[in-house]
């Protein structure tokens, strides 16, 4: 049988639509997560609703190619082409070589390197998998995705590398774990088989879909559980440090409210001695306080004392923005910031002012009257430091100033940064009013600045989610191939009992079938027959029309015996084109003969295989336990012998079992047998007939002949043995001796004259594809000249293939041998092939010599031979001349050259040198 086209395993199977599966569930649950997100912080969307859209594409993507219609697969393969696109786009419009791409559109979900790896998965499915170009397109890009996807993954663990997958660690993470995957099975699916693929078992699909979407679950559940813990954690940070910088805010107002209150009730003898020695106080206990200023009630500079290390900050009290600030906050308390301190300085102050006012006793200045300002510089970085609340956490907040300016302390230094510095895409961003001295809110924002710990969790999730859906897959191929195991074992029984071609019972089953009937027959005293079916011409149909025709062509045969089966008759495919029928009980219903009649008409009916009408027929060999043993296989072997002897009587027909078909086999294995003995103990010999001339009566050459002598003396006839070791294939070992000792003894003979050898060739001989190759060796080895070497065929040649036979003629001429067609009369084509056969001689068979004297016909056909071959141009070689008549009369008719018991019997070798050299001498004297 010719063998089916090749398919993908059942595990690559399992696994490709358990990646398929994986994609498909992890894009329908992520839209349900997604869009149930009532979260807004970037942190909490683990998962993406365009993200999701790009899992289900390309899960649907991978059925439908395999599955679906080319229409829906073009379009999904289009789709996901165009959004990753976009993506592509979007994402190399942050760098200076690429254009700028603005877009209404939403942000990508991913990164543009994952977007180029989904965009081979669009181009993939766009193109399928039918043909060549296409099965590379998709080993190579799943080679691609596998390798890339593996790196990508790899940089989710170093610091921030998870930006080249996603701007989310943990959609970075499933990415590139997707990449990979889809990558196993763009290669899986660049073995499968143009057209629509079986899908799994159940029981894989089953299991595919639960494992998965139990660990898409888990999966979302850690994220989600990850994502809010880190949440929480975060609000926790920034309320902390709001907390911390309102509580620094109120004390440092507290201590500077203190100092104004000291002064305003201090007596005048001592308000300038307490100013002094209160401010020094202050610088010299007060780490987070600059610089103190005392200002007239016209906000004109009286004093400032500063500490030893910092700079004098009367710069700071002459620039516009602060002169613009007194003016506007006039008599009343207040906090402010100045930009310049931001921008110039890079070191930001908090400037607080507050008013004084003195009582002079008098009831007019019942409230005090103005006597000044007291104006505290205060380090922004010294005045609240929260390290101790942010040194082990992966937030920083920073308090939100004009401008836009963020500052965050940091104890000995403040970092600026400013807003337009955090996008909208930080994970986490989130904002609390402080409330400050004097009604006084200023905004504190919270950002996520180390990401290691959501990188490590989110890789650890990556892992769960992958080390799952392995498992589920690994579970899924090992279903499938249970499956395939028992479905592979039910089949294994089946072929244990029936032929795996046409469903029939086997050999084995029908010797038990027929050993146990005839058991139960024996017992009986009833018979069983069984029926040996050969079919005719089976074998040129198979090698000329292909094996997938007679494959086809033995399934109809087999159907059709079976509707001929009959009162519990059983067919069985025996091997080959032979199939064997049991008849269980013989005597009842119809007769044998009807059973056989019906086979051999049903299969005589043309047979309609494909394009082709096709005709054999069938022979039919019957036993019974009558006349064979009630053993099964001495009954199909008597079967088998008869169906021969049905053939030998010209095919299409039957023929029942005898003790003489079996001897007559017997007789011919044992011929065989030591027909083999005798070729390995190189015991056959080779005769030479003398060849004469026919108008001088000279020796010409010889004809080789072989002989098989027996230990007894007696020959055994060629033509008994021939025919054997042709049909045995022994014809072809014989045959290289006969022409190897030929042309070794004709070398010896030129010592007698210009003599040629004539070799007989087998035409299984002369059709085997080294023929001409193997004469040339045999020369060369021999030192033979191939003009003296004359070799003889049958027309029989010209049977199988004549227009190769007459080729390989062509080719013999041209290798300077001489051809002669031998026993030339005896076969039906002589005359419609003699014009165009390469040939040099014909030689007349004996059986046309034997009565030219007395009978005219044979007469007539020998000089009709002669005259036909003279006028071709072609030499005649009479054989079997046994009298001088024969001698005179086809001299007479022409004829060139003849042998015969006349002239001289076949003789071995040594006989026929001697025979040579009387002949000589005779000749001489």
């Amino acid at each position: 049988m010719n063998g089916p086209h090749a398919a993908p395993s059942n595990g690559a199977l399992a696994s490709y639509f358990t990646i398929v599966i994986a994609a498909i569930v992890t894009g329908v649950i992520g839209f349900f997560v997604a869009y149930a997100q009532l979260n807004q912080q970037p942190i909490a969307q683990v998962i993406s609703p365009r993200a999701a859209l790009t899992a289900l594409l390309c899960g649907l993507g991978l059925w439908v190619t395999v599955r679906g219609a080319a229409w829906l697969r073009i379009l999904i393969g289009v789709a996901l082409t165009l959004a990753a696109g976009y993506s592509i786009a979007v994402g190399l419009s942050q760098y200076s070589f690429f254009p700028s791409f603005e877009t209404p559109f939403a942000k990508p979900a991913v990164n543009w390197p994952i977007a180029f790896l989904y965009a081979f998965v669009g181009v993939c499915v766009s193109f399928g998998i039918s043909a060549n170009k296409r099965r590379v397109l998709w080993r190579v890009s799943g080679a691609i995705l596998v390798v890339v996807g593996t790196l990508l993954s790899l940089l989710c663990w170093v610091d921030e590398g998870y930006q080249w997958s996603a701007p989310h660690p943990v959609l970075a993470g499933l990415a590139s774990l997707f990449v990979i995957l889809l990558g196993v099975a763009l290669w899986l699916g660049s073995r499968f088989t143009e057209g629509r693929q079986t899908l799994p078992s159940f029981r894989a699909l089953a299991m595919a879909s639960v494992g998965v979407t139990i660990i898409a679950f888990i999966w979302f559940l850690l994220s989600s559980d990850m994502v809010s813990r880190i949440e929480a954690q975060g609000v926790r940070a920034v309320e902390e440090a709001a907390k911390a910088r309102e509580e620094g805010s109120f004390e440092n107002y507290r201590l500077i409210q203190r100092l104004v209150n000291r002064w305003q009730n201090a007596s005048a003898e001592d308000l300038e001695r307490l100013m002094e020695m209160d401010t020094l106080s202050y610088l010299n206990d007060l780490q987070q306080i600059d610089s103190i200023f005392f200002l007239s009630p016209e906000r004109e500079l009286v004093w400032e004392e500063t500490r030893p290390e910092s700079p004098s900050m009367q710069h700071l009290k002459d620039s516009q923005e602060i002169r613009s600030w007194l003016v506007t906050t006039q008599r009343q308390a207040a906090f402010y910031i100045p930009t310049e301190s931001i921008v110039e300085m890079s070191e930001p102050k908090i400037v607080l002012k507050v008013p004084i006012f003195r009582y002079t006793g008098l009831q007019t200045n019942v409230n005090g009257h103005h006597f000044g300002y007291v104006v505290a510089v205060f380090d922004f970085a010294r005045s609240v430091d929260p390290s101790q609340h942010e040194i082990a956490s992966p937030f920083r907040t920073y308090a939100r100033v004009q401008r836009g300016y963020l500052l965050n302390s940091q104890g000995s230094f403040t970092e600026i940064r400013r807003h337009s510095d955090f996008s909208d895409s930080e994970l986490f961003a989130f904002q609390r009013m402080m409330r400050l001295p004097l009604g006084m809110q200023l905004p504190l924002q919270g950002f996520l600045v180390d990401t290691q710990e959501v990188r490590r969790a989110a890789n650890l999730n990556t892992l769960v989610v992958g080390g799952g859906w392995l498992l589920a897959m690994l579970l899924a191929v090992s279903l499938e191939n249970g499956q395939t195991l028992r479905a592979q074992r039910s089949q294994l029984q089946l072929q244990a009992t029936h032929d795996g071609l046409t469903g029939l019972i086997n050999r084995t089953v029908m010797e038990e079938m027929i050993g146990h009937h005839a058991r139960r027959n024996d017992e009986q005293g009833e018979s069983l027959a069984v029926l040996f079916i050969d079919l005719d011409g089976f074998k040129p149909i198979n090698d000329s029309l292909g094996l997938a025709i007679g494959d086809k062509l033995l399934i109809e045969t087999a159907h059709r015996i079976e509707k001929c089966m009959r009162d519990g008759s059983v067919v069985a495919r025996f091997g080959g084109d032979e199939f064997v029928v049991m008849v269980p009980r013989l005597g009842q219903g119809s007769p044998l003969t009807d059973l056989i009649g019906d086979i051999l008409s049903s299969i005589a009916q043309p047979f309609l295989i494909e394009r082709y009408r096709l005709y054999v027929t069938a022979s039919v060999g019957i036993t019974t336990t009558k006349e064979s043993s009630t053993d099964p296989k001495q009954l199909i072997q008597d079967a088998d012998m008869a169906m021969y002897q049905a053939k030998r009587q010209g095919r299409n027909h039957y023929q029942f079992y005898t003790a003489d078909i079996s001897e007559r086999f017997h007789s011919s294995v044992t011929l065989r047998n030591e027909l083999q003995h005798v070729l390995e103990q190189n015991a056959l010999q080779l005769f030479y007939q003398p060849i004469f001339s026919a108008h001088d009566r000279k020796v010409v050459g010889v004809e080789a002949l072989l002989r098989w002598q027996r230990e007894d003396g007696s020959y055994v006839s060629p033509a008994e043995f021939i025919p054997l070791a042709e049909a045995s294939g022994q014809i072809i070992p014989i045959s290289s001796w006969v022409l190897q000792q030929a042309c070794h003894d004709g070398v010896a003979l030129q010592a007698y004259g210009d003599l040629a050898v004539s070799v007989n060739l087998s035409a299984i001989q002369f059709h085997r594809a080294n023929f001409i190759e193997s004469m040339k060796h045999t020369l060369n080895l021999t030192g033979f000249d191939a003009s003296k070497l004359h070799l003889e065929l049958t027309e029989s040649i010209l049977l199988e293939d004549s227009r190769q036979a007459i080729r390989t003629l062509e080719a013999l001429r041209r290798q300077n041998f001489s051809i002669a067609i031998d026993d030339f009369g005896t076969g039906f084509s002589s005359l419609s092939y003699l014009k165009q056969l390469p040939v040099d001689s014909l030689k007349i068979d004996r059986s046309f010599i034997a009565d030219v004297i007395g009978g005219e016909h044979d007469a007539a056909i020998a000089s009709g031979i002669i005259s036909m071959a003279k006028r071709l141009k072609l030499q005649v070689v009479a054989e079997g001349v046994e009298t001088e008549e024969q001698a005179a009369f086809v001299e007479a008719a022409g004829c060139h050259l003849m042998q015969g018991f006349y002239f001289a019997k076949p003789m071995p070798y040594s006989e026929l040198v001697l025979f040579l050299e009387r002949y000589s001498k005779t000749n001489q004297a």
